[in-house]
Order: C-alpha cells, then sequence, then structure tokens
C-alpha cells in the first residue's frame, strides 16, 4: 500500500503542476456529512454504522476549455461507531486531506446553470487525539482512495457526493486474542457535501 500512496502523490503534484500556469483556481468552504462503514478482516466483530460530520475549506484549479483540474480540501471530520465486541463505542476526529482529480462535464446552454462532474483520488487522514481507544488502537495516518461524482450549480454551489475505500488498516483490535489472531479493520465511508466557491 506504500506504492499505492506513493504513486498517487505523484499523480497529484503532477496534475496541479500541469494546471498551474493556465489554471482558473477557487477558493471555497465545504461542510456535509459522513458514513463510515468499518470493513473487518473478521466478522468476529459486530458494528453499528453512525453518521459524523465535516467541514473545512477548499481550492478548485481548473482548466476551462478540456474541463479537467483539482479538487484539494483540508477538513474537520468527526466518525463514530458502536462496535460489540467489549461494547466499545469508537469517536474519531481527523484531519482530512482529499486531493481529488475532477472532470466537468460541459453541456451548451446548460453549463450556466449546472455542470455535473466526477472526481477521483487519494486521501491522507490525520487521527487527532490518542490512538488508543479501549482495546482499539487507532492508527495515527490512514490512506483511502476516493471515487465520487456531483454538480455545481449556478458555478457557485458544489453538492457532492464521494465514497471513500481504505487503503490501509484503521484499527487493530488490542484486547484479548481471538483464534490468536489479531484483528484489523478498515474505514470505508460515504461523504455527502454542500461547497460554496468565491
Amino acid at each position: 500500500m506504500k506504492h499505492i500512496t506513493k504513486i498517487a502523490i505523484i499523480i497529484a503534484i503532477t496534475v496541479i503542476a500541469s494546471a498551474s500556469a493556465q489554471a482558473q483556481v477557487r477558493f471555497g468552504v465545504k461542510g456535509g456529512i459522513t458514513i463510515n462503514e468499518l470493513k473487518w478482516d473478521r466478522d468476529i466483530v459486530c458494528k453499528e454504522n453512525r453518521a459524523g460530520f465535516t467541514a473545512g475549506l477548499m481550492i478548485e484549479a481548473g482548466l476551462p476549455v478540456v474541463g479537467l483540474g483539482l479538487d484539494a480540501s483540508v477538513l474537520y471530520a468527526h466518525r463514530q461507531e458502536d462496535l460489540y465486541l467489549d461494547d466499545t463505542k469508537l469517536k474519531r476526529d481527523y484531519l482530512d486531506i482529499p486531493l481529488n482529480v475532477k472532470y466537468k462535464i460541459q453541456i451548451p446552454v446548460l453549463c450556466k446553470i449546472i455542470t455535473p462532474f466526477v472526481t477521483t483520488g487519494p486521501d491522507f487522514s490525520l487521527l487527532l487525539g490518542d490512538t488508543d481507544k479501549g482495546d482499539f488502537k487507532t492508527r495515527k495516518w490512514n490512506t483511502s482512495w476516493n471515487v465520487g461524482f456531483g454538480a455545481e450549480l449556478f458555478r457557485k454551489v458544489q453538492i457532492h457526493a464521494n465514497y471513500g475505500i481504505g487503503l490501509t488498516k484503521a484499527f487493530e483490535y488490542i484486547g484479548k486474542e481471538v483464534d490468536s489472531k489479531p484483528i484489523k479493520g478498515k474505514d470505508k465511508l460515504w461523504t455527502i457535501t454542500a461547497a460554496y466557491l468565491f
């Protein structure tokens, strides 16, 4: 997974460098909800997914003719789950840095009103707070890959639905051993946001 992270960083830097000379740069504020779906390597961990929230700042750099650009954000993200192994409630706060390549689908006449887009790219999450949560140890850094879609309204408001697929383990159960093997889990989450661009 380290190689995937390095490749993702190189792709993001390449897009930024190639677009910087001609790009139209806009800044904005973003907020929304997250629904985390923890994926454990064994079914022994039962869980109940809970909604969290996210908010922060974003920057968009795009090439207007081809519709290709970069969408990067710095977000505070709160996630929580109920785990029915030792009755643990996990509440986690992260600094999320998603770096998405964005492609806007230009539709003649309608583009001033609505512009659909698709996104994909890496998401780097830094845990804010302690790594130990009861019998669970949380990784300080977590990497996932985003795939999303959305629409821009009146060239000011963006509605975005995004699915993040965990590339690295987010958790490890450090309580009593089950079958003499550690239990590890990855984050998989939906994020739905609204953004206003200046």
